[in-house]
């Protein structure tokens, strides 16, 4: 197989009922630096990497699949309450030395916060 072009890049993307609310979220909790924000598509960059966000006035939230690895899960999660969003399953050590908890954003998607401590990651 022969490919005539290259990616340029790969990024996220999820849906947002409400954009200024989503912006502010993502922003405040995850330090997260807009570089491109209108009523209908928003980009963010969280530690390296771009996530789009596409205004869906009916979105009712989910699971996304989206993870983020954090220096502290117990700051982070609170970070989550204090912007808005919720702990949807508190913090569990899912293998040793790995601490997860799930959170949803303004939005209702659901992403996991992770602290590993020592080089361990899962």
């Amino acid at each position: 197989m022969h490919m005539d072009f290259k990616v340029a890049e790969t990024f996220l993307s999820l849906n947002v009922a409400d954009m200024d609310r989503a912006v502010r979220f993502y922003s405040r909790v995850l330090g997260a630096a807009t570089t491109w924000t209108s009523p209908h598509w928003s980009s963010l960059n969280v530690a390296g990497v771009r996530i789009g966000l596409f205004a869906n006035p009916g979105h009712e939230g989910g699971r996304v699949g989206l993870h983020f690895v954090v220096s502290e899960l117990g700051a982070a999660c609170a970070s989550v309450t204090d912007a808005g969003g919720i702990i949807v399953s508190a913090a569990s050590e899912v293998a040793p030395g790995v601490v997860v908890a799930e959170a949803s954003d303004t939005e209702g998607n659901v992403f996991s916060l992770q602290e590993a401590r020592g080089k361990l990651r899962i």
